[in-house]
């Protein structure tokens, strides 16, 4: 009896979908035997750690919360620390290097009325109770889920929010002034100073979760991860000094002013794709560590 072709072509497809099988239970059961303390190990422990924290959906809450909370702020901060109403947007525009089209657009996004100050503070205002404060939900929520513990629920959390979402401000305050001081100066000025900043934000890193866990993680624990976390951030920062100006025209020569806004957006979730990655290496991190020193 001769096969028709549609039952031969169903057998390869079968086979086809046996072999596939076969090796994703090949791959599941090698995963599964990985050492912890081994490199294949941490690695595997990590990508296990993403996916129940949702990296993806994560990452693009936290830059979404930066852009919507954060940069309001820093408008509504440099509107009463300088009298230049777009002292951001020149800013931003000398130090990256951006052309003259791009550098409009920039203007005509960050800029500001200095009739609206008062808006531009209530705005701040508001964006961060409504959305600032989510970020450090966000945050809590993917070291919660990375480290699988469980949180009681306090409403004295939303003072931790408070407190890390100010700490946030902080930090790019302080790289804003870094920036209005270094107009002019070599690049090398910049890159000595990103050692300074990595342990700034490594410091930052290991007390942020460590309090939005309640405690639970020890600061050892949390080191490793947030020198990574520290060190990916500043990298972006030294890498985006080279390439924003194309990265903004990219985007703005399609989409106009649009364009300037998801250029910013995207950069800010490549920043929070370090965040949520090293979070999730950390349980592998720290297991690593504690096998080697026989705990």
């Amino acid at each position: 009896m001769t096969r028709t072709p549609r039952s031969a072509g169903s057998a390869r497809l079968r086979a086809v979908a046996d072999k596939g099988s076969a090796l994703s239970h090949r791959g599941q059961e090698w995963a599964e035997h990985r050492d912890p303390a081994s490199a294949t190990g941490v690695a595997v422990g990590a990508w296990k750690a993403y996916r129940s924290v949702d990296g993806p959906l994560q990452s693009a809450l936290l830059s979404l919360y930066t852009l919507v909370a954060v940069l309001p702020a820093l408008l509504a901060i440099e509107a009463y620390r300088d009298a230049h109403p777009d002292s951001l947007a020149t800013a931003l525009v000398h130090h990256y290097h951006l052309n003259g089209p791009t550098a409009e657009l920039i203007h005509g996004v960050l800029g500001q009325d200095r009739a609206h100050e008062l808006g531009s503070a209530l705005l701040a205002t508001a964006s961060a109770l409504f959305f600032g404060l989510a970020f450090g939900r966000v945050l809590q929520l993917v070291y919660v889920r990375a480290w699988k513990i469980e949180l009681p629920r306090r409403g004295a959390d939303q003072g931790l929010y408070a407190l890390v979402l100010l700490g946030v401000y902080g930090l790019i305050f302080l790289l804003l002034v870094q920036l209005r001081a270094l107009e002019g100066s070599p690049r090398w000025v910049g890159k000595v100073l990103g050692l300074g900043w990595i342990g700034l934000l490594a410091v930052f890193f290991v007390w942020a979760p460590w309090v939005l866990t309640h405690k639970l993680v020890s600061r050892h624990d949390l080191a490793s991860s947030a020198l990574l976390t520290a060190a990916g951030i500043v990298l972006l920062m030294l890498v985006s000094s080279y390439v924003m100006q194309y990265w903004v025209d990219l985007y703005a020569r399609d989409y106009g002013g649009f364009g300037v806004v998801l250029a910013i957006y995207f950069w800010l979730l490549f920043t929070a794709g370090t965040i949520v990655w090293a979070a999730a290496l950390s349980p592998a991190l720290a297991e690593r560590r504690h096998r080697r020193e026989g705990r």
